[in-house]
C-alpha cells in the first residue's frame, strides 16, 4: 500500500472518531451567502451586524452604524421620489418623467422591503441553517452552489453598471448632438435631473448626490433580481438531492424508516419554502413590477426614429438585459416547483410490493401541496409565468401605443 494515501486515509478515521466534520457537513447557507451579504450591505439593504463571523454572532441592531446608512440612504431616495412628485405637480410629467420616478420608488420601497426582512433575517437563516445541518448528512452539501451564487453576482453586478453607463453614454451623445461645444458638467446634471435642479441650485454636492442615487438605484434593481434567484437556486437544489437519491434507490428494497426519513426531508423543504416565501413575497411581487414596467418603456421607446449609435446601442443593450433579468427570475424561481413535482415519478413507479404508507403520505402532499415563491398570493411563480409575462406585455404596450397616439393627436393644431 502506498504510504502517503496510508497516512491519509488514517488521519481522516482519526479526525471522524475525534468528532471532527467534513467539508459538506461544515458547510451552510450562512457561509455560502456572506460575499453576497456583504454586497448587500454596501447598498445599505438587509443591515446585520457581525455577517462575517458565525451565525450564531448576527444581530440585527437598531442603533449601529449600517443602521444608520441605510436610513440615510432611504432619506436620499425619499427625498428624489419627492421631488419627482412636486415637479408633476407644477410642470406635468411625460413617460420619460414617470420612469425616473418609478426608478427611485422601486428603489426606495427595496430598501423599505429590505429593512422590513432583516428583522426576521437571523430567524429565517437559522431555519435554513437546520435544514443544512440535517441533510448535510445523507446528501451532502449542494455541489457548485457557492460558485453558481459568485458567477450570478458577478455577472448582474456587472450588466447593472453597464447599463447604468450606456444609459449615461446615450444621455451624453444626445446632449452633445444638441449643444456641441457648449456642453456643460452642470447642463448634464440639470438636463439628467430636472425634478431636482428645479429647485436646488447645482453644485458639486448634489451633482455628486444625483449621480449616487442612480447608481444606487440601478444597482438595488438588479438586487432584487440577484436575490430571488440565488435563494430560489439554493432551495431548488436541496429539493433537486430527494430526487437524485430517489433515482439511485429506485430499484432497491428499503425499509419503512428509509421512506420516513425522505418524507420528513421533503416535509422540512416544503414548510421551510412556505417560510421563505411569506417573508420576500413582496420582493418578488416588487421585482415583476419593475422589470415589466421597464420592458414596456424600453419597447415603448424602440418604436421611435433612433438615429444616434449609441443610443441604438443602449436600446438593444437595455432589451436585451430586461429579457435576460425577468426570464432567469421566473425560470430559477419557478425552478423550485419543478423540482418539487420531480419525486412523483420515481414514487408512482415503485412495486406494488414495496408501497407503504410513507409513500403514500409523500405522494399526497406533493400532489396537493403548492410549494412556490409567490408575488403577495397574487401568482405563483412557476414556468409557465413566462407566457403570461409575455401576453401581459404585449396587451400594455397595444394601450401605450393608443396613449401615445392619443396625445399626438390632441396636441396637432
Amino acid at each position: 500500500m502506498n504510504l502517503p494515501n496510508f497516512l491519509l486515509r488514517r488521519t481522516k478515521v482519526e479526525q471522524i472518531q475525534k468528532g471532527y466534520k467534513s467539508d459538506d457537513e461544515s458547510r451552510n447557507i450562512f457561509i455560502s451567502l456572506k460575499f453576497f451579504m456583504v454586497f448587500s450591505q454596501v447598498l445599505g439593504l438587509l443591515p446585520q451586524e457581525n455577517i462575517r463571523r458565525n451565525l450564531e454572532d448576527m444581530r440585527f441592531k437598531w442603533l449601529s452604524f449600517k443602521m444608520l446608512y441605510t436610513i440615510a440612504l432611504i432619506c436620499s431616495l425619499a427625498v428624489a421620489v419627492f421631488s419627482c412628485l412636486i415637479y408633476w405637480a407644477t410642470n406635468g410629467c411625460s413617460i420619460d418623467d414617470i420612469a425616473i420616478a418609478v426608478s427611485y420608488g422601486g428603489s426606495l420601497a427595496s430598501m423599505i422591503l429590505y429593512l422590513q426582512l432583516a428583522k426576521s433575517w437571523e430567524k429565517l437563516m437559522r431555519s435554513w441553517h437546520s435544514i443544512d445541518l440535517t441533510m448535510n448528512t445523507n446528501y451532502g452539501y449542494p455541489e457548485m452552489l457557492d460558485r453558481k451564487i459568485k458567477l450570478f453576482m458577478a455577472m448582474f453586478i456587472f450588466l447593472g453598471i453597464l447599463d447604468y453607463m450606456l444609459c449615461a453614454g446615450n444621455l451624453y451623445e444626445h446632449l452633445t448632438n444638441q449643444y456641441g461645444k457648449n456642453l456643460t458638467t452642470q447642463v448634464y446634471y440639470n438636463t439628467s435631473f430636472p425634478q431636482l435642479f428645479a429647485y436646488v441650485p447645482y453644485t458639486y454636492f448634489t451633482a455628486i448626490f444625483c449621480s449616487i442615487i442612480t447608481v444606487h438605484s440601478n444597482l438595488t434593481w438588479a438586487f432584487n433580481d440577484l436575490f430571488i434567484i440565488i435563494l430560489s437556486t439554493a432551495l431548488a437544489l436541496r429539493f433537486q438531492q430527494i430526487s437524485q437519491r430517489l433515482n439511485k434507490e429506485r430499484f432497491k428494497i428499503n425499509p419503512l424508516s428509509f421512506w420516513r426519513s425522505i418524507r420528513e426531508d421533503y416535509d422540512r423543504l416544503a414548510s421551510f419554502c412556505k417560510e421563505l416565501d411569506s417573508h420576500i413575497s413582496s420582493i418578488v411581487l416588487l421585482s415583476y413590477f419593475l422589470n415589466i414596467f421597464f420592458l414596456l418603456i424600453q419597447l415603448y421607446h424602440s418604436l421611435e426614429p433612433i438615429s444616434l449609435i449609441v443610443r441604438k446601442i443602449y436600446c438593444i443593450f437595455s432589451f436585451g438585459y430586461l429579457i435576460l433579468k425577468t426570464s432567469s427570475v421566473s425560470l430559477y424561481a419557478a425552478w423550485i416547483n419543478d423540482e418539487s413535482k420531480a419525486p412523483t415519478n420515481v414514487l408512482n413507479s415503485v412495486d406494488s410490493s414495496l408501497y407503504n404508507v410513507e409513500i403514500r403520505r409523500l405522494l399526497v402532499q406533493i400532489s396537493f401541496d403548492k410549494t412556490a415563491l409567490t408575488g403577495c398570493k397574487m401568482f405563483s411563480v412557476k414556468r409557465g409565468i413566462i407566457l403570461s409575462v409575455a401576453s401581459a406585455i404585449v396587451t400594455y404596450e397595444l394601450v401605450l401605443i393608443q396613449f401615445s397616439e392619443a396625445n399626438l393627436y390632441e396636441n396637432t393644431p
